[in-house]
Formats: structure tokens, C-alpha cells, sequence
């Protein structure tokens, strides 16, 4: 009997997985839909323009990037690596490229 409700656990667990992971699928896939929609009407700056302005003022190069939505509006987090090699991460304004912190 115990091993019949093992095997019925089992079986549950591994067709609960996919139904965990629709909504935050669904999550992600909207947020990248209103980036793109955010980008068409000029509500944010392209990737490539931010990197252009953080490289110029920062002196060094943007290793990785992630673009959020925040209470605050979108957000680039950039890792930039500066020229004495200790990397960075920076909150930078989407919409003006303006730098809101580091770390």
C-alpha cells in the first residue's frame, strides 16, 4: 500500500511541474512584450545606446545585461568591467541612461 502511494506521488509531482512553470513562462514572455512595445514608442533607450553611454562614462566594458521593470520604470543592470578589472554591477535608467547606482 505504501508503495502504491509512492508511486502515486511520484507520478503527481511530475505533472505538477509543467503546470508550475505556465504562469511564470506567461510572466516572462509579457514583460518582453512590453519592453519591445516600450522601446517602439520611445519610453526607453535601445540595449546598444545605453551601452555606448555607460562604456564612454564609466571607462570600461559592459559584460552582461538585464533589463526590468521596477516601481521606479525600466532598468538596465549592467556588469561592467572598468579598466582595473574589478567588476561592477550598475542600475542604469532606461529611459535617460542616467546611472542610479552602483555596486
Amino acid at each position: 500500500m505504501k508503495r502504491l502511494f509512492g508511486i502515486l506521488f511520484i507520478t503527481l509531482s511530475w505533472l505538477a511541474v509543467p503546470l508550475a512553470g505556465g504562469p511564470v513562462s506567461s510572466a516572462v514572455f509579457q514583460d518582453h512584450e512590453d519592453a519591445r512595445e516600450a522601446l517602439k514608442r520611445g519610453a526607453i533607450l535601445p540595449y546598444s545606446r545605453i551601452k555606448k553611454i555607460i562604456e564612454s562614462q564609466v571607462g570600461g566594458k559592459v559584460v552582461g545585461q538585464k533589463l526590468r521593470r521596477t516601481n521606479q520604470g525600466w532598468q538596465y543592470d549592467l556588469r561592467v568591467r572598468p579598466e582595473n578589472g574589478r567588476v561592477m554591477v550598475l542600475v542604469v535608467d532606461a529611459r535617460t541612461g542616467a546611472i542610479v547606482s552602483r555596486r
